[in-house]
């Protein structure tokens, strides 16, 4: 059986496969609602999500019709060369610093650009860092609230290397849950790590939920159409 997760959203940094870092926003259903362009710097990448936070409230230019033309900064619809409806968001020097998905419609268009309206001040998740992986908030003296569940992203070691990651997650005696977070190839190597921490080295831990999705990544250098890939989060919970 499979479960919908809804997440917190948040705005993400990561690296694509070429090292270069980008930022992506995305809503509770986990669906990327906007993304960044490529920077070769992380510093550059953070200045690229303070511009968009900064512009989000632009107005928006409908290319798709003869109307009203604005001034810079603006969000502006236009259609891509398989006719589907795109947005982006072009900052006070018409520099484009987001751009939203594909949608059928011109109305799912605007939602699209609300939806990043609403998304500008979510919480910054650095994917880049070793802290965003294996941080865990502990908890105050006087609090009752729960650790923060601890995220593991899957990438391109052994599932070994990610058991031992797991063990170390739920180390802690507060320790309830661990997550782990995986797309393209890297879906088996998660699959692979769940089962053999459950089945070999933690007795009681059991899978609470399993998540399946499908991410759009900014197109390749030279490449003009976004690439969809699947994704995979599962949540591991101690009895």
């Amino acid at each position: 059986m499979y479960f919908v997760i809804l997440m917190t959203a948040q705005c993400q940094i990561y690296k694509d496969n070429e090292g270069k870092y980008r930022f992506r926003f995305k809503a509770e259903n986990n669906r990327i609602v906007a993304f960044g362009e490529a920077y070769e710097q992380h510093a550059s990448c953070i200045k690229g999500i303070k511009s968009v936070q900064k512009n989000c409230n632009a107005k928006t230019e409908d290319l798709t019709t003869e109307g009203l033309r604005i001034s810079n900064p603006k969000y502006q619809i236009y259609t891509d060369l398989a006719s589907k409806y795109r947005f982006r968001l072009l900052a006070p020097n018409g520099e484009v610093i987001a751009q939203g998905e594909a949608y059928e419609t011109k109305d799912g268009c605007l939602n699209g650009i609300e939806a990043l309206k609403k998304l500008c001040d979510v919480e910054i998740v650095d994917l880049t860092q070793p802290s965003t992986e294996t941080a865990v908030k502990p908890l105050s003296n006087n609090s009752k609230e729960a650790l923060q569940p601890k995220t593991i992203l899957i990438g391109n070691k052994t599932p070994m290397d990610y058991v031992l990651a797991i063990i170390t997650g739920f180390s802690s005696s507060e320790a309830k849950e661990v997550t782990l977070m995986a797309r393209g190839k890297s879906i088996a190597t998660a699959v692979d790590a769940a089962e053999i921490a459950r089945n070999r080295f933690l007795k009681d831990i059991k899978v609470k939920a399993i998540s399946l999705g499908t991410q759009e990544m900014p197109p390749r250098e030279g490449e003009t159409k976004p690439r969809n890939i699947s994704s995979i989060e599962i949540i591991l919970t101690k009895q």
